[in-house]
């Protein structure tokens, strides 16, 4: 979010973030139907976003990584829309919205930047839906390396924290498609399963054709 501010408003941001929480491995940030409060930012870790559903069950729409700010879903409505947990030890930055944009009146065109990119990710989410699986996986996997990629991690080597599960209810598919999808990009030498949660992708340029593919 400092990008493009001058050093007094960075320093004007710094003053506005009240503090940081530690969050541990299942820990809520907040949860859905709580009243608005804030934005975070994460600073390390990650967290995964949860909706209930109409059955009363839990829907993940997805994972926000380094970087990446959360909470914009309760601006409008004034409670928040979805359930954050905490997916690994993770660091988040509570930002005073109301005393951040009156410190600083050019902040709005950053936080609509963040805004954007999270509207961006659920209508992502919406379209993989129309897809093959195998092409579902590999999107999945490619969406996160290129958003590692942009905050300067490494982005060919990472862990998947949700489990196949998880990621089945992501993609709409089932734990055992997940499980073959990947199995299969292994078998093809696309991506090397590392241990149980990471994997590290081998061919980024062939991954990028498939998805091209008729």
């Amino acid at each position: 979010m400092p990008h493009g501010l001058d050093s007094s408003d960075v320093e004007k941001l710094d003053e506005s973030v009240s503090h940081t929480k530690l969050l541990k491995s299942g820990d809520i940030l907040y949860r859905q139907g709580a009243a608005f409060r804030s934005l975070y930012a994460i600073k390390s870790g990650s967290v995964k976003i949860i909706t209930l559903n109409q059955e009363s069950g839990e829907d993940v729409m997805g994972i926000y990584l380094p970087g990446e700010i959360i909470g914009f879903d309760g601006i409008a409505t004034g409670k928040y829309q979805c359930t954050i947990y905490a997916i690994e030890t993770s660091n988040v930055c509570e930002i005073n919205l109301s005393k951040v944009q009156n410190n600083i009146p050019d902040i709005n065109r950053q936080l609509l930047k963040h805004a954007g990119k999270t509207i961006n990710q659920a209508s992502y989410a919406c379209s993989i839906g129309k897809v093959s699986a195998e092409k579902r996986i590999i999107s999945f996997l490619l969406d996160l390396s290129d958003r590692y990629l942009a905050r300067g991690y490494l982005h060919t080597e990472f862990n998947l924290y949700l489990s196949r599960s998880e990621i089945g209810n992501l993609l709409n598919l089932s734990p055992e498609t997940i499980s073959r999808g990947i199995r299969k990009l292994e078998r093809d030498e696309l991506i090397t399963i590392l241990n149980k949660r990471r994997i590290k992708i081998n061919n980024i340029k062939r991954l990028k054709a498939l998805i091209t593919e008729g």
